[in-house]
């Protein structure tokens, strides 16, 4: 692996760029026949997930760490630790 990238990955040739999408692919292709075998829909799983973390971190508890030297890579940090109510 490359380590820390950047977004888009602009210092990444062509070739690894796409061996990296091939890779990405295979783990997708894995996870949809797994969830299939195990009898969950996966977009309903992921979907579950994403209003569960909605909860757990509310966007008015996080602060954007902008301090990223133009990379793209924000930081996300929640204000707060104490559950909602």
């Amino acid at each position: 692996w490359k380590g820390e990238v950047a977004r888009g990955l602009p210092n990444w040739n062509n070739s690894d760029k796409e061996h990296l999408g091939e890779e990405l692919s295979d783990v997708l292709l894995y996870l949809v026949r797994l969830a299939d075998i195990c009898g969950l829909d996966l977009g309903q799983e992921a979907l579950r997930k994403l209003v569960k973390n909605a909860q757990k971190y509310p966007v008015d508890r996080c602060e954007v760490n902008n301090n990223n030297h133009g990379n793209g890579n924000a930081q996300h940090n929640i204000v707060n630790s104490e559950k909602p109510n």
